[in-house]
């Protein structure tokens, strides 16, 4: 019998493969979403935001985005468990507020998992959960809210202690030159370009994230602790960001200390070899097509799209 000589298929060329990648990307991902899950026994949602983009900040309408994907994923192939991936650079502590509980809507075991990072408002979403499961580089940062600063064309985001601090600090050297008998008036004329009732409102930003942590704490990942261990793991996330930097990171041995339950992932394992492979393609998926976000589960994504307009005048 004579043999058939096998033929090979084809080769596309460089152009056709590059193609067949791009429109398969979606499912690349999804399988990837598969295969932490496959690990983990846990339903997955992931959040990546490209950090360096200007609509990258987490909004009210980040929630409305999540319930999508929850309800297109069939969640009882791994029942009342639900992992959040965030990757993002903070924003709204009101939004950061309703993410938490449309998550918990649809879970009653809920975690985050931070393979990068995870600041400000997102660290206030990681405080919502039972557990933090982060890598031995991860980050969640000081949960002191940033205010949005509108310059022009330009938006840019400070600290709200820095206006509370700045302010205050002005009126303690007024009162102090007129202690002293000194001209207090270079302190005056700046406190009078100053909005008192921005102030205010930094205040009233502050006061909002310190009552979301406390609450998020108490009820789920400090369940039953005392009230007292709990404000201080509160402080010590709205101290860090006071005495040194909004922009401190805080890896998984301080977040411990400060009173936090978190896992930390060994490096090697099957599991961080799929976090890092998932938060990889997703961070180069952004990147690529300047996204402002991007959502991701094993059934579908989301992309997030800002168009940044200059205005004419």
């Amino acid at each position: 019998m004579a043999k058939q000589k096998r033929q090979e298929a084809p080769s596309k060329g460089f152009g056709l493969s590059l193609m067949d990648r791009i429109q398969n990307e979606g499912s690349i991902h999804h399988e990837a979403v598969r295969r932490v899950e496959s690990i983990t026994k846990r339903n997955l949602i992931c959040y990546t935001a490209f950090l360096r983009h200007p609509a990258s900040t987490i909004i009210q309408e980040d929630s409305q985005f999540i319930e999508h994907l929850l309800r297109s994923v069939n969640l009882q192939e791994y029942p009342d468990t639900l992992d959040l991936l965030l990757h993002t650079p903070g924003g709204d502590p009101t939004a950061a507020e309703r993410i938490v509980k449309t998550c918990r809507s649809y879970a009653k075991s809920f975690q985050v998992i931070v393979p990068q990072t995870a600041m400000s408002a997102g660290t206030l979403i990681a405080m919502g959960a039972e557990s933090i499961l982060m890598t031995e580089t991860s980050e969640l940062g000081p949960i002191d809210p940033q205010m949005i600063i509108s310059s022009g064309k330009e938006q840019t985001l400070r600290p709200a202690a820095a206006f509370v601090d700045a302010y205050m600090d002005l009126i303690n050297k007024s009162q102090e030159a007129i202690r002293k008998g000194d001209p207090p008036h270079p302190y005056i004329e700046l406190l009078r370009r100053m909005d008192p009732t921005w102030i205010q409102v930094c205040l009233k930003a502050r006061e909002l994230a310190r009552t979301i942590a406390g609450e998020f704490l108490e009820q789920y990942m400090l369940n039953g602790k005392d009230k007292k261990e709990i404000e201080r793991t509160v402080e010590c996330f709205m101290k860090e960001g006071e005495l040194l930097s909004h922009g401190r990171i805080i890896r998984h041995a301080k977040a411990k200390e400060y009173g936090l339950n978190v896992k930390v992932i060994p490096k090697g394992t099957p599991l961080d070899e799929a976090l890092w492979e998932l938060q990889t393609r997703c961070e180069n998926y952004v990147q690529s097509r300047s996204l402002a976000k991007y959502l991701v589960c094993r059934s579908g994504g989301i992309n997030v799209s800002v168009r940044m307009q200059r205005l004419s005048v």
